[in-house]
Order: structure tokens, then C-alpha cells, then sequence
């Protein structure tokens, strides 16, 4: 028996839900490179959904993306602090190298 298309985008808006969630579980465990193979897989498995059919699939995904977006965000500003922390330690060590001589 062959599904039907209307099977088959259902199928497809399923998976593409599913996906967003699991990219939103990843960011929230900083496992980035996966959320990054996620988005890529996620973009192809929209195309699977016809267009006239997108939108509301589409505005789901766009608060997943803005979630794991601010994620992202968060988790950018955390590595640049320890960063300028870790550079500060450095320019300490050889501010006290210089004044206490080698």
C-alpha cells in the first residue's frame, strides 16, 4: 500500500517537530555540534512539507530557533568571561614576572 501525500506531510511536520525539540534539549546541554547536525537535517525536512503548509510549522520552529538562539547567546557571553578571565590571569603572571624579575 502506498501512503498518502497527506501521510507523508504529516509524517514530515512530526519529524520536524521532533527534531526542534531535540535541537532545543541539545543547546540546553551545550552540545552544539549537535544542534548544529540537527539544523541542517532540519532545514532539508521542511522542504518535505509543501508550502501552503508551512507557516504554522514554520512559526514552531522560529520559537525553537529563538530558544536555542538565546541559548547560544548565553552560552557565548559564559566562554568569553572565563576567556578575558583566563587572559587577566596571564597578564598578572607577567606583570608580577616583570616586576619581580625573572
Amino acid at each position: 500500500m502506498i501512503p498518502s501525500r497527506a501521510l507523508l506531510h504529516e509524517s514530515a511536520e512530526v519529524t520536524v517537530l521532533e527534531m526542534t525539540a531535540s535541537m532545543e534539549a541539545f543547546a540546553a546541554n551545550e552540545e552544539w555540534q549537535r544542534v548544529e547536525e540537527i539544523s541542517e537535517k532540519l532545514r532539508r525536512a521542511l522542504l518535505q512539507i509543501p508550502e501552503y503548509e508551512r507557516r504554522e510549522i514554520l512559526l514552531s520552529v522560529k520559537r525553537s530557533t529563538e530558544e536555542v538562539q538565546a541559548l547560544a547567546q548565553s552560552a557565548r557571553h559564559s566562554v568569553s568571561e572565563k576567556l578575558s578571565g583566563i587572559q587577566r590571569g596571564k597578564d598578572a603572571t607577567r606583570a608580577y614576572s616583570a616586576a619581580n624579575g625573572p
